[in-house]
């Protein structure tokens, strides 16, 4: 997991060509001004996926995990927790839509705001779009999706 503000985005190139790719686009900012839905940036290598939602039951949402696409979480207007699993039981996994479910402890949790991004890394269960406590619960958001 990386957690950090989006000025300082810049400090994790290199580590994946495509996730390169990814952080030149954020750069430019267009990403504020896309529509609701999935969106190539470079083929099925690097696209994200804008959505509207309603912050989720932190309690009753599982844990997450890619084993394809890392992930990366942009806030463009409100507030949401993130928080990041331990290692844990896998519960399914649907290789088509690179999703699975894991049962794990929470061992980080990251208050998300329009100025910061998180980097979530390929078997790194996280639980993403929760609600932020005592915040408006509507949340517009990308979400990168770069293949390592």
């Amino acid at each position: 997991m990386i957690y950090d503000k989006l000025k300082n985005i810049d400090l994790y190139r290199g580590l994946y060509p495509n996730l390169d790719v990814a952080i030149d686009y954020i750069k430019k900012g267009e990403y504020t001004s896309l529509p609701v839905g999935k969106h190539e940036i470079v083929g099925k290598d690097v696209f994200v996926s804008v959505i509207e939602i309603e912050g989720k039951d932190v309690a009753t949402t599982p844990f997450e995990i890619h084993k394809k696409y890392l992930d990366i979480h942009v806030d463009i207007t409100g507030n949401e927790l993130i928080e990041t699993g331990g290692e844990g039981n896998e519960v399914s996994y649907d290789e088509n839509r690179d999703f699975g479910v894991v049962e794990c402890e929470n061992v980080n949790s990251s208050y998300m705001s329009p100025d910061d991004f998180y980097i979530c890394m390929l078997d790194e269960p996280h639980k993403p779009a929760c609600a932020a406590p005592g915040k408006d619960k509507a949340i517009k958001k990308c979400i990168f999706k770069v293949l390592v």
